[in-house]
């Protein structure tokens, strides 16, 4: 299910009611159904799917849930040294892998050794892949390993009830698509009671509506206005290559933040915080503060459980910089199952690797917020290169081949007049406007919502009727796909 279609719209406010009219027993119970529903609803009426295609989805989920629940029981009850212990969870993290592998990465590595055998003359079959892949199995994957990496660790207790680890694995607010979050933050709000607040109603609501306007009016209304660019990028003049590309950065991060918003809005109606995905990314001064703004669930996620256990293993300034560039690739190789994705994380590595023999050990610190023009016009500067670095990087994510990235990345250099191209830089400056509407005030004050809490409701009206104005105006719920549900 969507969250940009009518049958969300219908969907949550009946969850909603139903769910804080109940005890909290069986609140429990209705969010684990809803879970699966929500996840199980786009193959269910899906005529073009066969009965297996339609519950594969679930089963996987369900076979995920119950493989790391019993694998995380089974390190926890052992003793450390244990080498039972180690097999449990060397079997959980293989059994959540191989799944991913096998469903994500499977048909990509046949498809390259389909290729390698005709280069040395040999005869192959090439294999048809018969299934698509489920929607946020590299999420609820990751979120599953995170749980048993922590258990096996002794920083997190395994969930009592299979019930509850299966509410934790399938959330429906962030099940597909994220936040990725850690046991220690969801798993206890999801096993105690809860109560809605005024404040949570009311900064939820905002979320959501915040939302909607990122993904509905913003991403979705943007994207018709980039696929010819990028399909055929030789039909387009270099200025018109290079407007797209703003354009696409705009819709990709209205796209994935607005759907995280209205993830996070939905479940703070229900009770519950996630974590915070995204902060403001465009306005980060470098290359590693954009990864610290940017899909911070994930990023942080690499962090704590691929580059500082490469830390551990290879250690020494030597060896820093190579576990920084591997933690990108494989930031890369989690995105998609593409040549284009690991060059991707190739071209990231290299520029925060770049980034961090630029500036040293204070590379990560975030500067503090300008305070004469000098300041304003170096932070300014460093803003537009990032983004600009980032810009380069999205060809590869957008582009169906390195060799049409390659076409796009020459295409800029050939210039050519703006005349034809006005309408798009009116675009480009509107929906600019717009984020910049959004994202400036949480920047510069800090603060999650564009509106303080303590503004009065005459300023808070104005604000989120103005948002919904420019949503009804600008957006169509036609239930179009998020970019990262392919991820």
């Amino acid at each position: 299910m969507l969250f940009n279609s009518f049958d969300y719209v219908l969907f949550f406010p009946i969850v909603f009611a139903l769910y804080w009219a109940v005890p909290f027993r069986v609140q429990q119970g209705l969010l684990l159904a809803a879970s699966y529903l929500f996840y199980g609803w786009w193959g269910f009426f899906e005529p073009k799917l066969s009965g297996w295609e339609k519950a594969l989805p679930l089963v996987l989920l369900a076979a995920s849930t119950l493989f790391t629940h019993v694998c995380a029981k089974a390190v926890y009850a052992l003793p450390e040294e244990s080498r039972k212990r180690r097999m449990w969870f060397w079997i959980g993290v293989a059994a959540n892998l191989g799944m991913l592998g096998y469903f994500k990465y499977r048909g990509f590595l046949l498809e390259n050794v389909n290729v390698l055998s005709t280069q040395f003359g040999w005869t192959t079959t090439p294999v048809v892949m018969q299934f698509i892949l489920p929607a946020g199995i590299s999420f609820y994957t990751f979120q599953g390993l995170s749980y048993l990496i922590d258990v096996d660790g002794g920083s997190q207790k395994p969930a009592e009830r299979v019930w509850d680890f299966a509410l934790f694995h399938a959330f429906f607010p962030q099940l597909v698509a994220g936040p990725i979050e850690r046991s220690r933050n969801l798993l206890p709000q999801l096993t105690a009671p809860r109560t809605l607040e005024p404040e949570q109603l009311w900064s939820g609501l905002q979320l959501i509506v915040i939302g909607y306007v990122k993904k509905v009016a913003i991403a979705d209304a943007i994207a018709p206005m980039t696929r010819e660019a990028f399909s055929n990028p030789a039909s387009q003049t270099g200025v018109g290559l290079m407007l797209a590309l703003y354009l696409f950065a705009l819709q990709i991060y209205g796209d994935f933040s607005g759907y995280s918003d209205i993830a996070r809005g939905s479940a703070r109606l229900l009770g519950v915080n996630l974590m915070i995905n995204f902060r403001q990314p465009y306005f980060a001064r470098n290359i590693t503060e954009f990864w610290e703004r940017w899909h911070i669930s994930l990023s942080t996620w690499l962090r704590d459980y691929v580059f500082v256990p490469l830390c551990r293993q290879f250690r020494g300034k030597k060896w820093l910089n190579f576990n920084l560039f591997l933690t990108m690739l494989i930031s890369g190789i989690w995105h998609g199952a593409s040549w284009n994705f690991v060059m991707w994380g190739v071209v990231l590595g290299l520029m925060l690797v770049a980034h961090k023999l630029w500036s040293g050990p204070k590379a990560s610190k975030h500067p503090h917020r300008p305070r004469n023009a000098r300041e304003w016009l170096v932070q300014v500067s460093g803003m537009v290169l990032t983004f600009h670095c980032v810009c380069l990087t999205l060809i590869f994510v957008k582009t169906a081949s390195l060799a049409t990235a390659w076409a796009y990345i020459t295409g800029i250099f050939q210039g050519g007049a703006i005349a034809p191209d006005v309408m798009t830089l009116w675009y480009v400056i509107f929906y600019g406007l717009v984020v910049l509407f959004l994202d400036f005030p949480c920047w510069w004050r800090d603060r999650e919502l564009p509106v303080a809490e303590t503004a009065s409701p005459w300023r808070r009206g104005v604000t989120y009727g103005g948002l919904l104005l420019l949503l009804a105006f600008l957006g169509e719920m036609e239930g179009v796909s998020f970019v990262y549900f392919q991820f």
